[in-house]
């Protein structure tokens, strides 16, 4: 099998190139919120003045012919087709702001000239056939005065195929709109957000065969390599992390933070963006996501340190020991190892906010053990003895384990502690489990009629 595999700039990726999207492709079907992260992605390379990457291309090359290369694309149709269409917003602005030199200079992208000066499209679909009607449309476009809306509008070809399309040029066109209203010089930013659309990196991939193509797809695509949260975190902060310098030691300390927790590293990364971020299940995809979507790349190195300290937290939690050299004080050790013992897993991003809170000694020596104990004894009220399940407390710990750990008062722990006070049912309840409660069949002491009639409550 032989490819090639090279980093390129997008504009180095279309110049002189023209891309074929196979029937068998799926069609477009990138959503709002596709589009809203990569133009996310796009500002934010252009406050941190560096280029951002957009992942890997497949192509099956098909040849050269009148100075154009010619392409098939196998992975990565949906970002290819996404950034046609931003650069097609980016074309309606300049037409508007009169900005012809910079919309003639845009030309380029989106369509290709051949030695025989033919103009060809530099992305072509079967499917998509509104896409060649709206690129000819932009290029072609005389009335400065015509909406984003009816441009896109009348340059579908059918509404069934093409929503997804237009509307991404109308979204591209009003979140560029609402950039620029933030600039004085807004000529100057929107040649700016060109350029860094421009300048977004690829792994090119190219093959000279179907089948070698279709290989490196399947190996790039393939199940159960995905990568875990906290690889992609680690990637994160490795790329991210400033000074730069401070990179090789943040390695190594990562390196000693995944030995410590071992397996649970996936559990802690879950349970730290719970802590930090509130409700993260609903809103995103991955752990990882969470904490991506909320720092974007700023004061990463406090994010790294952060992580670090909760990781001893969580340490002291999933693996407590007292005594001399230990982690713990006798009520930690006796509510985290029994929480342990019986797997509750559903307060750790609570006791870490808990944990820092005490450290930060914004928490009385005497509340902070008062809390673990009132945690303890009501986990062995609603879930040992009333058999509650533990995934009824989700909305408690998403809202507080993030409000105890950024505005941490006594009267919002008092306030917790009710609120999970509030989720016990009623005496009768209780009284009524406490008498289903089974007898132990590890001690001889409970065998026997009679033997239990002496220990029987009820």
């Amino acid at each position: 099998m032989s490819f090639e595999a090279k980093d390129y700039s997008i504009s180095d990726v279309l110049n002189k190139a023209v891309f074929d999207i196979p029937r068998n492709q799926r069609r477009y079907v990138w959503k709002k919120e596709h589009w809203e992260d990569l133009f996310e992605d796009l500002i934010f390379s252009i406050d941190q003045k560096k280029p951002h990457f957009l992942g890997s291309v497949v192509l099956k090359e098909n040849g050269k012919k009148d100075s154009l290369s010619y392409y098939t694309i196998i992975d990565g149709q949906q970002r290819l087709t996404t950034i046609i269409l931003l650069l097609i917003a980016l074309m309606k602005h300049f037409n508007e702001r009169s900005l012809d030199n910079d919309f003639m200079g845009t030309i380029s992208y989106i369509r290709s000239k051949n030695t025989r000066n033919q103009d060809i499209e530099i992305l072509n679909s079967d499917f998509h056939l509104s896409l060649k009607s709206l690129i000819e449309g932009i290029i072609n476009i005389q009335d400065r005065k015509c909406t984003i809306s009816a441009f896109v509008d009348s340059h579908l070809l059918s509404k069934s195929r093409d929503k997804e399309i237009g509307d991404a040029i109308k979204k591209f066109y009003f979140l560029i709109r609402d950039d620029l209203e933030k600039y004085e010089n807004a000529d100057d930013r929107l040649r700016d957000i060109r350029a860094a659309l421009l300048d977004m990196t690829v792994v090119k991939i190219v093959s000279s065969t179907d089948e070698d193509s279709y290989t490196i797809f399947e190996i790039l695509n393939a199940r159960g390599q995905e990568l875990e949260s906290y690889e992609l975190l680690k990637n994160y902060i490795m790329r991210y992390i400033q000074p730069i310098e401070r990179r090789d030691d943040a390695k190594s300390q990562w390196e000693d933070m995944e030995k410590s927790i071992s397996t649970a590293m996936n559990k802690f990364i879950k349970h730290y963006a719970t802590h930090r971020f509130g409700d993260t299940k609903d809103k995103y995809n991955s752990p990882y996501e969470a904490i991506q979507k909320k720092t974007r790349g700023q004061n990463i190195s406090a994010l790294f340190d952060d992580i670090k300290l909760k990781s001893e937290y969580y340490l002291k939690i999933i693996k407590p020991s007292k005594g001399p050299g230990g982690n713990c004080t006798d009520i930690e050790y006796l509510v985290f190892n029994f929480f342990r013992v019986k797997r509750f897993e559903q307060f750790r991003p609570i006791l870490l906010s808990l944990i820092h809170q005490y450290e930060l000694q914004k928490i009385s020596r005497e509340n902070y053990e008062k809390i673990l104990t009132y945690i303890y004894n009501f986990f062995v009220c609603y879930t040992i003895i009333g058999e509650e399940k533990s995934n009824k407390l989700e909305d408690v710990v998403f809202k507080y384990a993030r409000l105890l750990e950024e505005s941490y008062t006594d009267k919002l722990l008092f306030e917790f502690a009710k609120s999970i006070k509030d989720k016990m049912p009623g005496y009768d309840w209780f009284l009524n489990s406490f008498k289903n409660v089974g007898w132990s069949n590890h001690f001889d002491l409970y065998k026997g009629e009679k033997t239990r009639s002496e220990y029987k409550l009820f």
